[in-house]
């Protein structure tokens, strides 16, 4: 909201300024420059946080686990694999953001154990993450309808999963959130109009290559 009041101020000076000023085109051609710059350095800034489809802030579709050192060399990351045994290993990398002292991603590439592997999946922890509709963790499903196209809804053990079709994401809404006849009943379909619109999110998952 800053940056783009910033930038609106800045596109009105100019035009004072252009109108104002009796000079060659030379003159014109540097205020534009200038302009471009401004408004690609306050971008840049914003896109930091933002979520579309497959990207999350600075990780994208092209992104490798051997990156993510470089793209956030001011935070902490931690490796984990789970799922040894029984299932499949994966591994898992916790970003943590050292000012705020909190985990705000946790990132899933597609191969285990391989530094070249792209990224899988991005969940999202902190709420400064968000959609250019303004859509972030702390939303509710409210808000969601109204702002991104959902796809299918379905059950878990746990949670209700739904999908965000525009930005190849979902998000988890738990059960306890639905009126008491649907919370376990397994014959009532779960659709947009059970959900309540005050339901929150447990989880936020944005897939980048799946």
């Amino acid at each position: 909201m800053f940056a783009n009041n910033f930038i609106s101020r800045i596109f009105i000076i100019i035009k004072f300024s252009l109108n104002q000023i009796n000079t060659q085109n030379t003159m014109k051609k540097i205020f534009i420059f200038l302009l471009i710059l401004t408004i690609g350095a306050c971008s840049k800034k914003e896109d930091k946080f933002v979520i579309a489809n497959k990207q999350v802030g600075k990780i994208t579709d092209s992104t490798r686990v051997k990156d993510l050192k470089t793209l956030f060399k001011n935070d902490s990351i931690v490796k984990k694999t789970e799922g040894e045994g029984a299932f499949e290993p994966y591994d898992e990398y916790l970003i943590y953001d050292k000012k705020q002292n909190k985990e705000i991603l946790t990132v899933i590439p597609v191969k285990a154990g391989d530094e070249n592997s792209k990224i899988r999946q991005v969940e999202i922890l902190d709420e400064r993450f968000h959609t250019g509709k303004g859509l972030n963790l702390l939303s509710n499903f409210g808000e969601l309808k109204k702002t991104h196209k959902i796809g299918k809804i379905e059950k878990s053990f746990k949670y209700i999963v739904v999908f965000i079709d525009d930005i190849n994401a979902t998000v988890d809404i738990n059960k306890s959130e639905l009126p008491l006849n649907a919370q376990n009943n397994r014959s009532i379909k779960i659709d947009e109009t059970i959900i309540p619109d005050k339901a929150g999110f447990k989880h936020f998952v944005v897939f980048i290559n799946e």
